[in-house]
């Protein structure tokens, strides 16, 4: 099992036998490139690049972050301020793959194989909607005074979402800093970053 307290120490040390942010990227199957959308929820894919820092049983773990999200494939990868790749998990139609501490795991839930790997738990199947501002069904929500989500419930009630500020990416309104609250863990984010992205052989929403 990785916790988070050896996650830290391998973030510090910027271990150099692990993967570099420069190798072993995730190919799209499909060309995208870059469109401007109305709503987030247009986007059929879209890439992010922002900061994330844990905090669980007294320890904590800052990273940059890189997530490329699209119907076929996905892409997150943490890494240290030195540019050193701590985490990589990828996922496509027939599963998902870890890479940390310079091993490899695989399986076909990819929310099972954070969740039986780490010692903080990540909510990676719903994080793609919070992320960019868009509850899941069954969650519960308040808005604020511009409709737009200002508390998310978890439907499960295991997750606290507190979006305290937002910006216009791509040309829609997406969060710009969120907190994840949960028993075991808590979570800032904090997005610089986020381009909405279609096939680059023709894109509805484009603009």
């Amino acid at each position: 099992m990785i916790n988070l307290r050896r996650f830290t120490k391998f973030t510090l040390a910027g271990l150099t036998s692990l993967l570099l942010l420069s190798g072993c990227s995730l190919t799209p199957t499909v060309a995208l490139q870059p469109v401007s959308v109305q709503s987030a929820s247009d986007a059929k894919a879209w890439e992010l690049k922002g900061k994330l820092l844990i905090r669980t049983n007294g320890d904590k773990v800052s990273a940059n972050l890189f997530w490329l999200n699209t119907p076929d494939n996905a892409e997150l990868r943490l890494t240290s301020m030195l540019g050193t790749t701590v985490l990589l998990l990828t996922q496509n139609r027939d599963g998902a793959t870890l890479e940390v501490d310079g091993k490899s795991y695989s399986d076909p839930s990819p929310q099972r194989l954070l969740d039986g790997l780490s010692g903080f738990t990540l909510p990676i199947d719903a994080l793609p909607y919070w992320i960019t501002g868009q509850p899941m069904a069954g969650d519960e929500v308040e808005y604020d005074a511009l409709n737009r989500p200002k508390t998310i419930i978890s439907a499960d009630g295991l997750w606290s979402i507190s979006i305290s500020s937002w910006q216009t990416q791509s040309g829609a309104s997406v969060p710009r800093t969120l907190d994840l609250k949960h028993a075991s863990a808590s979570i800032k984010l904090q997005t610089n970053e986020w381009q909405a992205l279609a096939s680059a052989h023709g894109s509805k929403g484009a603009q």
